[in-house]
């Protein structure tokens, strides 16, 4: 029996037809990932208008709200001392020491707020510093005791990125104050190989990573959610591990530096 052999006629045209749909399977997938850098670029400037807008106002409630009601307490503590000791008007009195007390009280919460918009160490003195702030500032507040560990030369971020890293911490942070019932963190960040790495642990009651992430992404909770899209903004991944009584570990990964663009 003769067997069948393909000629050159035959085969000729079906090479053709699958080097044209590779041809374009290449260009579809060129194109879609040019849509995506191009959405993430887009959503990554709407992030940095967000955080230029928060340092605005930032320092307009530090150095303008702020230095006003300095100023009105300097004025109620002179208005104070002029009042004579024997001064009978015990009712004025304790008005001006009550007006005093509401400006204090509330030049506290001003300078609270404009810390938790945009702290001013972070631009003035870079993110360790930041951190070293951050560390602090929950272990006084909240009664944790939080460590932090820095390897790797912090130098290596850019601004949008020391600010990713800052955001990821302060929201941890935060959510472990909220709902873990924790007494120790554990704030880790590591810079090698072109990689950053971010973790915060956490010693307190778990729970399920997945309801976690489902909850927060429905807005039902905290900014589990927020993390992971910041986070994603940048070209990383999230990855949360918890489970009942072993406390929740957030560790978020992100290249250094932007891939180099493929030019067409």
């Amino acid at each position: 029996m003769a067997m069948h052999t393909d000629t050159p006629m035959e085969t000729g045209p079906l090479r053709e037809q699958l080097e044209s749909l590779l041809h374009e399977h290449r260009t579809l997938i060129d194109q879609l990932q040019h849509g995506q850098d191009h959405f993430r670029q887009l959503a990554r400037s709407v992030w940095r208008v967000q955080e230029d807008e928060r340092r605005r106002i930032a320092h307009e409630l530090h150095d303008g709200v702020g230095h006003n009601i300095t100023a009105l307490i300097h004025l109620l503590t002179e208005s104070l001392a002029a009042l004579p000791p024997e001064s009978t008007d015990v009712r004025a009195l304790e008005r001006l020491r009550h007006a005093k007390a509401i400006a204090e009280s509330t030049l506290q919460d001003t300078r609270s707020l404009s810390r938790l918009l945009r702290p001013q160490i972070l631009d003035d003195l870079g993110l360790e510093q930041a951190l070293r702030w951050l560390a602090r500032t929950f272990t006084e507040t909240h009664d944790l005791d939080v460590e932090l560990s820095i390897e790797g030369d912090v130098q290596l971020l850019d601004g949008d990125r020391c600010t990713l890293v800052f955001r990821v911490a302060q929201e941890s942070l935060a959510n472990v104050a909220r709902h873990a019932q924790a007494q120790r963190v554990d704030v880790e960040l590591k810079l090698r190989d072109g990689l950053a790495t971010l973790s915060v642990r956490d010693d307190g009651r778990g729970g399920d990573p997945a309801t976690a992430l489902a909850r927060s992404g429905a807005s039902e909770s905290s900014g589990l959610g927020g993390i992971r899209d910041r986070v994603r903004l940048f070209g990383g991944r999230l990855h949360v591990d918890s489970a009942a009584g072993n406390g929740f570990c957030v560790t978020a990964h992100f290249p250094i530096n932007d891939p180099e663009r493929r030019t067409p």
